[in-house]
């Protein structure tokens, strides 16, 4: 999910810019790339615990990952996150459509499958936490924590290695597995669907802070500001 113009696939610093202080090798630490590993693993579990508390539990771990990759790839950090007005205008928008599109999907889904808005209405009485102040931050956390993981520090450690695409691919992949330790098919397929999206956007947007804002965008609003099980 740098900046500026687009490009097919996270951009390797060149000989010079590598060899800076404090920069990382080209593809990033070696070992960083088990760690990536170990992290989706450790997602799968924890999301498994889906329900009251989860986000006390993944939040805190969310924040453990954002200081690891940051740590590990600073130098990538801020050139991913660095605001152009491409990025930004590209990050809202897409997060806006993509938000206001899921209603009326929504609608169409339940229309051709009535009971899935008792799934819906099931998911969201587990997501839901104590109250919106205790849980926003925490979910926010999660959001920046996932767009670091999977489609910035795996994209950057995968693609020095295998095709763009390859690395695209699984990226989507272990970020579907991830969310899917939830045991829901709806999760999983979300999962897949968006990551998709905000992978596409990484690459389209050559910045991985457009995904991160459209990130922000959705989850939060169709998650506690204005739930899919609220409308009828």
């Amino acid at each position: 999910m740098n900046p500026g113009s687009p490009s097919s696939a996270p951009r390797v610093p060149a000989p010079d810019a590598a060899a800076a202080p404090g920069a990382a090798p080209a593809g990033g630490p070696p070992w960083l790339l088990a760690a990536a590993g170990a992290l989706i693993m450790c997602w799968f579990a924890l999301i498994g615990r889906f329900g009251a508390g989860i986000y006390a539990l993944l939040g805190p771990f969310s924040v453990g990952v954002t200081l690891l990759v940051a740590t590990a790839l600073r130098a990538r950090l801020r050139d991913w996150l660095r605001p152009t007005r491409r990025s930004v205008m590209f990050g809202v928008l897409f997060g806006l459509g993509m938000t206001l599109a899921t209603y009326p999907l929504y609608a169409l889904a339940c229309a051709i499958a009535p009971r899935l808005r008792v799934d819906v209405a099931v998911l969201y009485a587990a997501a839901r936490g104590a109250s919106l102040a205790e849980t926003l931050p925490w979910l926010v956390a999660i959001v920046v924590a996932e767009e670091l993981l999977w489609r910035g520090a795996l994209l950057e450690l995968l693609s020095p290695r295998i095709s763009p695409r390859g690395a695209m691919a699984i990226s989507i992949a272990t970020y579907t597995f991830a969310q899917a330790g939830t045991g829901s098919p709806i999760v999983a397929l979300l999962a897949l669907a968006c990551g998709t999206l905000w992978t596409l956007q990484r690459q389209l947007a050559g910045s991985l802070l457009s995904p991160l804002i459209a990130h922000l965008i959705w989850t939060p609003t169709l998650i506690l500001l204005a739930p899919l099980d609220a409308w009828r």
